[in-house]
């Protein structure tokens, strides 16, 4: 179980924060959110990668206690910046996170890529889209039990998106999906979501039932009441702007205005 009790995250020098955070997360979930509005700080402080106040808990430990635990992966960027060519990120994850080179390539067949044609690529050769499934690949591969993953399908060309939405309900027993498209949410209609807007966290929700709702200005109307601009909207079941005619997430502040 993935848990957040009162968790307060600065970045920025202060200049953003993500405040009053709870969350208890069994198996997996969805985070959705505009651009901006906090889901990736909140992914890297699970991992462990930026400061936070109250608790985090992967599998019961606090994660800033947390050395060397390899059943939690995630696709962050900043992970993957250690080596130059994608054979030597390879080579160092081999060792450090136990990544398996037979499972890596069988993951990257399912894109049509083979591991040879592109190990001996620089990392910053790569197009985004490429660069976005390498590190997919390379967080899966090592098989964990909790799984990170942010915004695995930017960059992803349409053909290869059912691949990855695949490919995150196929691996980890547990872990939290960070996108703000909302196009591909069909494929989680079976996993609870959270939004992420403005530095709050809301929910859960399910994710069929938030595809079905839409945003009404007010508080208290629907299953669950968010604030866009220091204003409150309900989401309601078969009302106002429905979330799957949104496309994305960044269309918000169009939308309610």
């Amino acid at each position: 179980m993935i848990e957040l009790r009162d968790v307060r995250i600065s970045v920025g020098g202060g200049a953003f924060r993500l405040s009053d955070v709870d969350m208890s997360v069994k198996g997996k979930a969805v985070v959705l959110g505009p651009n901006g509005s906090g889901k990736t700080t909140l992914l890297r402080a699970i991992c462990g990668l930026i400061p936070y106040e109250g608790s985090i808990k992967v599998d019961g430990a606090e994660v800033r206690e947390l050395r060397g635990y390899a059943q939690l992966s995630c696709n962050l960027p900043e992970i993957y910046q250690m080596a130059r060519t994608v054979g030597g990120l390879v080579e160092v994850l081999e060792d450090l996170k136990g990544v398996r080179v037979g499972e890596l390539r069988r993951i990257l067949s399912r894109f049509n890529i083979s591991l040879e044609s592109v190990t001996k690529k620089p990392v910053h050769g790569l197009s985004a889209g490429q660069w976005s499934i390498i590190r997919l690949a390379l967080a899966l591969a090592s098989k964990p039990r909790a799984v990170m993953i942010d915004e695995p399908f930017e960059g992803v060309d349409p053909a290869r998106r059912s691949v990855v939405s695949d490919l995150l309900l196929e691996y980890g027993e547990e872990g939290l999906i960070v996108t703000h498209e909302l196009d591909v949410l069909r494929t989680f209609k079976n996993l609870d979501a959270y939004l992420v807007i403005e530095g709050r966290v809301y929910g859960p929700i399910g994710v069929s039932k938030l595809l079905g709702s839409g945003l009404v200005e007010g508080e208290g109307k629907g299953e669950l009441t968010v604030y866009v601009n220091g204003r409150p909207y309900s989401i309601v079941e078969g009302a106002g702007v429905k979330f799957a005619e949104m496309g994305s997430l960044n269309r918000l502040y169009g939308l309610v205005g």
